[in-house]
């Protein structure tokens, strides 16, 4: 009965500028207290600053594993979070970074936060996107991997506060809450991320017709890698909302050059229909082809053992990560290379498991 969580909830819209590899953006949180405690202040995970020197936790991390490709990066190649200016109830908070890490901030509150009362946090922000070569969050030229990207509050739990810098091994453990997430970006781009797409006819027309395009390229079965290279940026723009509930993150990422396909499920015990998506790139057609069926599989696997997934899609994106074989975000895991059909099978089979543990669940890894 002393039990309690946090809620945050996020609206965010946010533009990708593709030829200076940046975001623009701007946040808002409410951020809703349902602890015994009143607050004086919060703590927020500023994660993109992890990239920003040779001196953040994960650059020390990096180093102690051997990996010193950040330590002697070119700093064009890093990234960072700023032009962040915290409003609160609509009057400017006070904020400081943390004295030992750069990725995490102490937001003060103009008044306390009582227990059961609620606020109305946000900022602007500005991302410069490091190269995919380091960790998650990253870009390989114009693939883009947009994960621990925006300014996020740390867990407030019944051992008081858990704010954590950014490690390439290490985990996320978040609150719980909603996402409202525009995305403005270039026309041509192929763009998957947790949360259901809404008033978005044109498109889903567009999605329609590139899985029709993937059938058609799989069918001939022609050579992949000649589909890797990037074709120019639509001169026109789009942008595309998500919306998902009851989640403790939010991740996307963005390829012209994706090839798609869609599936579906049952689930065993509501009968209600998940949609199943994939989303790979041509060099790894070859391996990718069947792994809606991997997905498809998995999905009905922990459903069954554990409980229907309340979600209304799982999606797999093949992607240049620096972290293991793939790290997992709600709705949507990012997988790296695999050598053969069966080890792409046990990665998605391993990531699509985490919407269960840790995410369904809740717990803290």
């Amino acid at each position: 009965e002393n039990y309690f969580q946090q809620e945050v909830n996020y609206n965010i819209d946010v533009k990708l500028d593709d030829v200076k590899h940046t975001l623009t953006a701007k946040e808002t949180i409410q951020y809703i207290n349902n602890s015994k405690s009143g607050l004086s202040f919060i703590y927020f995970h500023l994660w993109p600053n992890a990239y920003k020197n040779t001196g953040t936790a994960l650059a020390q991390q990096m180093l102690e594993h051997k990996n010193t490709s950040l330590y002697f990066s070119d700093p064009a190649e890093r990234g960072f979070i700023d032009s962040l200016d915290f409003y609160v109830d609509g009057v400017k908070a006070n904020w400081e970074y943390d004295p030992k890490h750069i990725d995490i901030c102490r937001v003060i509150l103009p008044k306390e936060l009582a227990p059961g009362d609620t606020i109305i946090i946000s900022t602007p922000f500005y991302v410069k996107i490091p190269d995919a070569r380091f960790s998650r969050l990253g870009h390989t030229e114009q693939a883009y991997f947009m994960t621990q990207w925006y300014p996020k509050p740390a867990v407030f739990d019944k051992d008081g506060w858990h704010p954590m810098p950014y490690l390439d091994q290490g985990e996320f453990y978040s609150e719980f809450g909603s996402f409202d997430v525009r995305i403005t970006l270039p026309q041509n781009y192929l763009l998957a991320a947790t949360g259901d797409r809404i008033d978005a006819k044109e498109e889903e027309q567009f999605i329609a017709s590139k899985i029709s395009e993937t059938k058609t390229f799989l069918q001939r079965d022609t050579f992949g890698f000649m589909l890797m290279r990037f074709p120019p940026s639509s001169e026109k723009w789009k942008t595309v909302r998500f919306v998902q509930q009851r989640v403790h993150d939010f991740a996307w990422f963005a390829d012209k050059r994706f090839l798609v396909l869609k599936g579906e499920v049952e689930m065993p015990l509501s009968k209600k229909k998940v949609d199943t998506w994939i989303y790979f790139t041509g060099k790894n057609s070859s391996l990718w082809k069947n792994a809606l069926d991997y997905v498809n599989d998995a999905t009905l696997f922990y459903s069954a053992l554990v409980g229907d997934y309340p979600y209304n899609h799982v999606t797999a994106v093949d992607g240049t990560i620096m972290a293991g074989g793939g790290m997992e975000y709600p709705n949507i895991t990012v997988i790296g290379d695999a050598g053969d059909a069966m080890s792409l099978d046990l990665v998605i089979t391993h990531e699509v498991g985490h919407n269960w543990f840790y995410g369904i669940l809740g717990s803290n890894e």
